[in-house]
């Protein structure tokens, strides 16, 4: 053979060998059968008895998968641990960099070709071929056309790749259409369900009438349901008793026993449940034998109801959708009719406020009255109680309008005050000057009294006589004692903002503490009954006689008052003194 014809040969044999792979790569459509067919194409065109191919995934780090022939269990073992290692420990383009001798020194002996690919950046392969059955070794031309042939394995795996992706896609796109269509069928029964509620909901609420609501209903439902026959029933949640009742389609004997079974239907769902937002029953055993699709409600804890429709003309059963719309517009209802119920308590609520109104317009009236009478009893109240001492407002605010308490014994302090010289002063300068000058004086000395809770009960031109009426004993004593010290202090201020011109005043004070008389005392006349208010007593008389005692402005205390505030005050003893009209000597002593 010359050297050309064997070229020719060469040349056809490797042009066969493409074709032949080439159609069996390009009629598979998954990745192992492409390799399989890969494999075993090039073992027979190359004369070798054993061969490998892998794939290995970077993301993974994994074969995937190792397709081989020829090899035995053990080999195929020690392969596979060598492949992962080759593409585990080195990079894959100094891989396809290297030269053929280099790459085939990482594999066993056994191993006569080794052909590296890529198939993409996470995909990577390797072709494995053992001895050939010649014996003959792989010459360059083997190589290139292996490489050849290689190159496409790459677009063929790359092909079935995409296949795959596609038929997955042709899937879900199958699938997603599937949704759609399912998705349009829902939207159209929803929009059916919409107009139908549309269209039931406008005459419903179109009225605020009890039984005309229920009459809208009843013809509306049954003719979107395309019924002959149908009911609506009400009864009383308390009673049991039926408060409205309308049929249309039923004869008289079933129109009696839809009132009696219905009614127990309704009981029986009542007591088992919460009776709203349950499916329609078909036929229930409580009806038989009536064909009837049945829907109990509940508008309020004391109104109840029960819907009805007979059978379909069209001859179909009720089904799933038919029920959720029954229950929907059911739904519908109860609202309406709960408004219809606030409707009539709010006439029924405004009938009784115009009665309130009526009634209130008429107290208002008496009110304002009543009003005047108290406007002119509270300005006689203010006018009096300029003149009047406050125990004898209080006096008379607390007795009831038919008696008053007359004067009683119990503990009190007495206090009594007196300008001295006042005869005199009032000889110096005149009547209306010293009653210009006791105003003075006294409205500042009130202030003390009054916050000490102190009542004036006496006045006689330039004295006082003034009660602490505290319940505690301690309490009315200190309440005297500090009243006296503010009113000598009061003074005092008083006489050094005095003038030259201006005439100064000594106030001299007696206390004394005790029991003594208090309250109402009543005169008969013949012009009638007459009440004063006043106090008696040793302890006044004590009182009365230490401030006509007391000279210079002092404050003269009786030994039971000292005794009562010696922890809060000092005193001064000014020994026993024999007082007018008082039978026994008395202590006097001086604050000091």
């Amino acid at each position: 053979m010359t050297e050309s014809t064997t070229v020719e040969f060469d040349n056809r044999f490797q042009l066969k060998t493409l074709y032949d792979v080439s159609k069996e790569l390009f009629e598979a459509k998954d990745t192992k059968t492409v390799l399989q067919n890969f494999l075993l194409t090039i073992i027979g065109s190359m004369g070798v008895l054993e061969g490998l191919i892998a794939l290995h995934d970077n993301h993974l780090d994994r074969i995937v998968p190792i397709i081989d022939r020829g090899f035995d269990k053990e080999a195929l073992g020690a392969l596979h641990q060598t492949c992962a290692r080759f593409f585990r420990t080195k990079d894959f383009q100094d891989i396809l960099s290297a030269s053929f001798e280099k790459n085939r020194g990482e594999f066993p002996e056994k191993i006569k070709t080794v052909i590296p690919f890529g198939l993409d950046k996470d995909t990577r392969g390797v072709l494995l071929l053992g001895d050939k059955i010649s014996s003959n070794p792989f010459e360059e031309k083997d190589i290139d056309l292996l490489l050849t042939l290689t190159n496409h394995l790459i677009i063929a795996l790359r092909n079935s790749k995409f296949l795959q992706q596609m038929e997955h896609l042709n899937k879900d796109l199958k699938r997603k259409n599937l949704d759609l269509e399912n998705a349009f069928e829902e939207l159209d029964r929803r929009v059916y369900h919409l107009k139908t509620l549309n269209d039931v909901s406008r005459d419903i609420f179109s009225t605020v009438e009890f039984d005309t609501i229920i009459n809208h209903f009843l013809l509306m439902i049954m003719g979107n349901f395309g019924v002959m026959q149908g009911v609506v029933m009400m009864t009383s949640g308390e009673t049991d008793d039926v408060t409205f009742f309308k049929a249309m389609g039923y004869d008289e004997e079933e129109t009696s026993l839809l009132k009696s079974d219905a009614k127990r239907l309704v009981r029986q769902h009542t007591l088992d449940h919460e009776v709203n937002g349950h499916s329609a029953l078909v036929n229930p055993e409580e009806l038989e034998p009536l064909e009837i699709c049945a829907l109990p409600f509940q508008v309020t804890d004391d109104c109840c109801g029960f819907m009805g429709l007979g059978s379909k003309l069209i001859g179909e059963p009720f089904n799933e959708d038919d029920k959720e719309l029954m229950g929907t517009l059911v739904n519908s209802l109860v609202v309406s009719l709960k408004n219809a119920l606030s409707f009539e308590n709010i006439k029924q609520l405004n009938q009784d406020l115009l009665e309130k109104n009526t009634q209130l317009e008429k107290a208002l009236k008496e009110l304002k009255a009543a009003l005047r009478k108290v406007e002119l009893l509270e300005s006689i109240k203010s006018n009096l109680s300029k003149f009047v001492p406050t125990a004898v407002t209080r006096l008379v605010e607390n007795a009831s309008s038919s008696e008053i308490h007359q004067a009683h014994e119990q503990d009190i302090s007495v206090l009594f005050l007196d300008i001295e010289g006042y005869t005199k002063i009032t000889d110096e300068i005149g009547a209306t000057n010293v009653n210009t000058l006791i105003e003075k004086y006294f409205s500042v000395f009130m202030d003390a009294i009054y916050a000490n809770d102190g009542d004036v009960v006496e006045t006689a031109g330039d004295g006082l006589m003034v009660l602490f009426l505290a319940v505690d004993e301690t309490e009315n004593a200190l309440q005297a004692v500090r009243a006296a010290q503010t009113i000598m202090e009061k003074a005092c201020s008083i006489n050094d903002d005095c003038t030259m011109d201006s005439q100064r005043c000594l106030v001299n004070v007696g206390v004394a503490s005790g029991k003594a008389f208090v309250g109402a005392a009543k005169f008969e006349s013949i012009i009638g009954s007459r009440w004063a208010y006043t106090t008696h007593g040793t302890i006044v008389n004590v009182a009365a006689r230490l401030c006509g005692k007391a000279k210079g402005g002092d404050i003269l205390v009786s030994k039971t008052t000292v005794e009562r505030v010696k922890e809060q005050f000092s005193f001064a003893s000014m020994g026993r003194f024999a007082l007018k009209n008082l039978s026994e000597k008395v202590d006097v002593f001086a604050l000091k």
